[in-house]
């Protein structure tokens, strides 16, 4: 994914996760890309995607119908996440006192770099597990679906200024999906 800032994600919020099993027994999954703006990914990842068509939510339009918006295709996900577009640049520590806090400017003596990911401007995509069944509609390489609870994301891939994802990754590939598999480890997943 031309990153070296890959996370496994082995679940999602619990009741939320024993749904998708649930519904993974019946109808069985495949993967998916889902790209979304850096300021999106705290709530996806603390609460899970939700379908947000139709909502205050809702960033982009709905012109397969409402649900989560997904794709086997990489480089169609990256266009969600803004990558190449540079408008998710994040402000710097210091813009952030000067702009807020006239309170509390006290000179730092040093230079600290706490920061885990250094560049302001971040793009991020997840590659989510999505439940096969019937209520998951695929429009060539878009795909929609409206339950909520038959979407988790596995894996969350973070890109830094200048770097560009692979737009090539298709994950109906059976190479692409055995190695999706490999990663996450069949016998820690299945229970």
């Amino acid at each position: 994914m031309h990153t070296s800032h890959q996370f496994l994600l082995l679940s999602s919020p619990p009741a939320k996760e024993a749904r998708f099993r649930t519904a993974k027994k019946l109808y069985g999954s495949t993967f998916a890309f889902h790209g979304s703006h850096i300021e999106n990914w705290h709530s996806i990842l603390r609460n899970g995607l939700v379908n947000a068509s139709y909502t205050k939510l809702q960033l982009h339009g709905a012109a397969y119908g409402k649900g989560i918006y997904l794709s086997p295709i990489s480089s169609i996900s990256f266009g969600y996440s803004g990558m190449g577009k540079g408008q998710h640049r994040m402000p710097s520590k210091d813009e952030l006192v000067q702009r807020y806090n006239r309170m509390n400017t006290i000179p730092q003596t040093r230079s600290i770099q706490s920061r885990f990911l250094q560049s302001r401007n971040l793009n991020c995509i997840a590659l989510c597990e999505v439940i096969t069944s019937k209520d998951l509609q695929k429009h060539g390489n878009i795909w929609v679906c409206p339950v909520s609870d038959h979407v988790c994301t596995r894996f969350f891939f973070v890109y830094e200024d200048g770097q560009v994802g692979d737009a090539n990754i298709n994950t109906q590939d059976p190479k692409i999906q055995k190695e999706i598999m490999r990663v996450i480890g069949t016998q820690v997943y299945t229970n």
